[in-house]
This record gives structure tokens, C-alpha cells and sequence, in this order.
């Protein structure tokens, strides 16, 4: 059976592109341009109480969770290579440390197997499941599910949330949601 629902969240901020500040930092405090910035690791632990406590419409506490695991060959997108990016894994920790699913932090794909991930979902998830990936290919793993989600992820939106909800017809329905945690986020929902 597939998953009841799915939620597709991107990874938490970042340094820019250009390598300048704020840094990317690791959960030591070390800069690593690999993981989140002070900014997303905010973001990654105000997670823990949006998900958990599931206050917005249609997001609810996930049974389990997905992230990237770092890719063993580069992969460009956009020109940068995006297969050594441990910002998926960072900011879905503190939730999944907080929950504990059963399968714990799950990372069998790396960016550019979307439709791996997107089978073993549908062949193994029945429950509601949580995807923390890299924007760009986001859209590959919603469009698995339901043809009407987006092509795109916004360029520099960190802060929405894609759910897809099975329908009784045994297709999935669209709804976009804001997070609306941190300053700076939009306070609006609505769909995509």
C-alpha cells in the first residue's frame, strides 16, 4: 500500500553560492560549506515542534522520515555539485532524534536517484513520510506521486512544505504549505 501522505521539505539555509557569510557550519560549529547556516540550523530545530506538534493544515507527525545521503560521484545543479550535501541529513536530525520512527533517519538515495527513492516509498511506506532533499530535484519526487505537483521548487524558498494526500481514487492531491517559523518566512498558505 502506498503512503497515506507525503511531505516534501527542502534542506535549511545556506551559505550562498558565492561562499561568503554567514557560512555554512556543521553541528560541531565548524564551517563546512557542506552544511546548514546558523540560519538553517534554526530552522532545523524549529522542525522539531512544527512537525511533532503539526499546527499547520495538512502536515502531520511523520511515521517516517527520508533525507539525501552524500552522493558518491559529483552531481551539477546549476553548476554547483550538490552530491556532497549533508544539509538534508542536518535538518531532519533534530526531529528525528526528538521522534524516533522506527526505521530512524533514513538515507538509501543520494541526489539524482529521486525515482529510487520514490519506489521505495510507494513499495514500503503506508503511513505519513517525511522528504528532506535538495530543491532542484524535489519536483521529480512529487511529479512520481502526482502529476499535477510543480515542475519547480522556488529558487530560495526554504520555508514551504509539499504535501501530497492519498485519495480514496488511489491518486494523491496537492496542497502547499508554509512553515512560517522564522522571521522572514511567508505567514500565508495556500496551494501550488
Amino acid at each position: 500500500m502506498p503512503p497515506r501522505k507525503l511531505m516534501l521539505i527542502r534542506h535549511g539555509e545556506k551559505e550562498p553560492d558565492e561562499g561568503g557569510p554567514p557560512f555554512g557550519i556543521n553541528a560541531g560549529g565548524e564551517r563546512d560549506k557542506h552544511s546548514l547556516s546558523p540560519r538553517g540550523w534554526q530552522r532545523a530545530g524549529a522542525l522539531v515542534a512544527f512537525f511533532r506538534e503539526a499546527w499547520a493544515p495538512h502536515v502531520e507527525t511523520p511515521d517516517a522520515v527520508y533525507a539525501s545521503k552524500v552522493g558518491a560521484e559529483p552531481l551539477l545543479s546549476k553548476g554547483l555539485d550538490v552530491s556532497k550535501s549533508l544539509r538534508p541529513q542536518e535538518t531532519v536530525t533534530p526531529l528525528v532524534d526528538a521522534l524516533q520512527p522506527p526505521g530512524g533517519l533514513q538515507t538509501p538515495y543520494a541526489v539524482g536517484e529521486e525515482s529510487q527513492l520514490a519506489q521505495t516509498i510507494y513499495d514500503t511506506e503506508d503511513g505519513v513520510v517525511l522528504v528532506a532533499w535538495e530543491h532542484d530535484h524535489i519536483p521529480p519526487i512529487a511529479r512520481a506521486f502526482c502529476a499535477g505537483a510543480p515542475q519547480q521548487w522556488p529558487d530560495g524558498r526554504f520555508d514551504d512544505v509539499w504535501v501530497l494526500m492519498l485519495r480514496d481514487d488511489g491518486t494523491y492531491a496537492f496542497e502547499q504549505v508554509r512553515q512560517s517559523l522564522l522571521s522572514g518566512d511567508s505567514p500565508s498558505t495556500g496551494s501550488g
